[in-house]
């Protein structure tokens, strides 16, 4: 069947079948105010919120990835190895750290970032939902972390599902973080001090030196930073955030330019053959429920079985909306798919290949019309799912989908780095770990090194200009004149193995508005005995304080 065809046969039903988002819903017991938004807009952005101050909530949520996460990596799964079979992809998060906050050897990842077992999901739409997360556990009802007392009933996903992150080693914590530490760390933070080019709706909030403490009292009557109020401040936010412009919503209001007629008979291949709005239900494109789609073994994540216990939800995930799922490079709960085109082909195969606990509602869609999708017809719905539900101030990142650059988007992971080291213990040369930012008042400063010799003594080298040079045979990136300050530091690891040592420098600096713009330079000297010179050396690395 020709695809102009195609449409006129089945025009009907897309209209009988289509919707527009729902308005947004508001729990009663926390309502949207201008004060409470804005706040919540920076908490979003706010990377100080983090232990390492490299992570906000936008890091892994993006308007340009659809409300995810740009950065698709691997984690290696259940067994500890990449590439294989049972990889996923997710968001990288902090290095990890120990309860103090000081460096600390991950089984998994070392000294790298950690990544998430499940990608980002999009953020844009959660509001709509009644339960969070891939597989529901942040739940409807809101209870007071300090309190114990339930504030919100019902529809509090969003307040539950913002304090997560924050305590989670992967993404924004170090172990075994509280509540009450991220509270202590707001309230001595300058707001937004490590974010630049703000929306001017952040830089009118902040201006004149406001403090959050005083933001707190805009939003909230009183001075007082709870982790109630963050959790409402930063849902409120995202409930501003309305994707409701897309050529799909213009359609239907009677634009019938809006969609191409490519993506008119894309939109009825979606409500018809192939049977995608049974799951992803038109306007919201969400049917809200978790699905088995025998994408992996049930082995690998259980899902929503880890949140409900029961065996029918056994490899079930939430159904995610489709709202500007044509921005996204990352698909499905483990991150599996790069492109719109992967997922159709999944589909049209009828889903995975594992059966135990898989939804009915898969079927192969690979038959003739009208049971199948033809390539044509395959083309026309990428193209509507691609372009159809794009809202363009989203791509665009115009308001209300607006935000600052992070600073973790300038400053590299390892942290500004120069000059050369000298090996060690197996030859192997000691890693500057210099990419905590640091800025006046930061209470998390650290400056770590690894791949050095295990339980080894070290000196971190601190002065006020680089060099390029030797001394003793080992190579320095730092210029000797007398003014330079030497830090003891007695590494971790098991004693005498190469590459085992690793330490942390941790200091929480002064809140002094004279210090920012100074730059000093550092370097580590790990008293090795198995170096040729006695000492191993790292890079350099450039301490410019914010």
């Amino acid at each position: 069947m020709q695809p102009l065809l195609f449409l006129s046969v089945l025009v009907f039903s897309s209209f009988a079948m289509a919707q527009g988002l729902p308005p947004v819903p508001v729990p009663p017991q926390n309502p949207i105010t201008p004060e409470k938004a804005i706040l919540g807009k920076l908490l979003f952005w706010e990377e100080q919120l983090s232990s390492n101050n490299r992570v906000a909530c936008g890091t892994c949520h993006t308007f340009a990835q659809g409300g995810g996460d740009q950065r698709r990596q691997a984690h290696p799964g259940n067994d500890g190895i990449t590439p294989s079979p049972d990889d996923s992809f997710g968001s990288p998060g902090l290095p990890r750290s120990d309860a103090g906050n000081a460096y600390l050897r991950d089984p998994l990842f070392g000294f790298n970032r950690q990544v998430t077992r499940r990608a980002s999901p999009s953020f844009l739409t959660a509001a709509w939902f009644q339960e969070l997360f891939w597989d529901g556990r942040a739940r409807p009802n809101f209870v007071d972390p300090d309190t114990g007392v339930t504030t919100i009933p019902a529809g509090g996903a969003l307040e539950n599902q913002a304090l997560a992150p924050l305590l989670d080693h992967g993404e924004m914590a170090h172990d075994a973080r509280t509540l009450a530490q991220v509270v202590a760390k707001l309230e001595a933070a300058q707001p937004m001090a490590l974010a630049t080019n703000l929306p001017a709706d952040m830089a009118t909030a902040i201006a004149g030196g406001t403090t959050y403490p005083q933001l707190f009292a805009a939003a909230f009557g009183s001075p007082d930073i709870t982790a109630g109020r963050i959790a409402f401040a930063l849902a409120t936010y995202q409930r501003t955030l309305v994707p409701n412009q897309t050529p799909y919503d213009a359609f239907l209001a009677g634009n019938t330019a809006a969609l191409t007629p490519q993506q008119q008979n894309g939109l009825n291949v979606f409500n018809g053959p192939a049977r995608c709005n049974l799951c992803h239900t038109p306007g919201l494109f969400s049917d809200r429920q978790f699905r088995n789609l025998g994408l992996r073994p049930i082995a690998q994540d259980n899902g929503r079985q880890g949140v409900t216990g029961l065996a029918q939800d056994a490899g079930k995930f939430k159904v995610p909306s489709l709202r500007n799922v044509g921005l996204r490079t990352s698909f499905m709960h483990n991150g599996q798919f790069a492109t719109l085109a992967q997922v159709f082909t999944f589909y049209l195969n009828g889903g995975g290949p594992n059966l135990q606990n898989k939804d009915p509602l898969l079927q192969p869609l690979n038959g003739p019309p009208p049971g199948g999708v033809p390539p044509q017809a395959a083309n026309d719905l990428i193209n509507f799912l691609q372009n159809g539900l794009t809202d363009p101030r989203v791509a665009q990142g115009t308001g209300p989908f607006t935000r600052p650059t992070l600073r973790s988007q300038l400053l590299p992971e390892g942290g500004a780095l120069y000059g050369i080291g000298s090996p060690g213990t197996g030859g192997l040369v000691p890693l500057m770990m210099a990419g905590v930012p640091a800025n006046i008042g930061n209470i998390d400063w650290k400056l770590g090194v690894s791949n050095a010799r295990g339980g080894a003594p070290a000196t971190l080298l601190v002065g006020i200009a680089p060099f390029a040079g030797t001394i003793g045979g080992v190579n320095l990136n730092v210029l000797l004149n007398g003014n330079e300050l030497l830090v003891p530091v007695l590494l971790q690891g098991a004693s005498g193995v190469a590459g085992a040592g690793y330490g942390s420098l941790q200091l929480a600096l002064p809140n002094l508005p004279s210090l920012a713009g100074i730059t000093l330079f550092t370097q580590w000297f790990v008293w090795d005995a198995g170096a040729v010179a006695g000492a191993a050396t790292s890079r350099g690395g450039e301490m410019r304080w914010l």
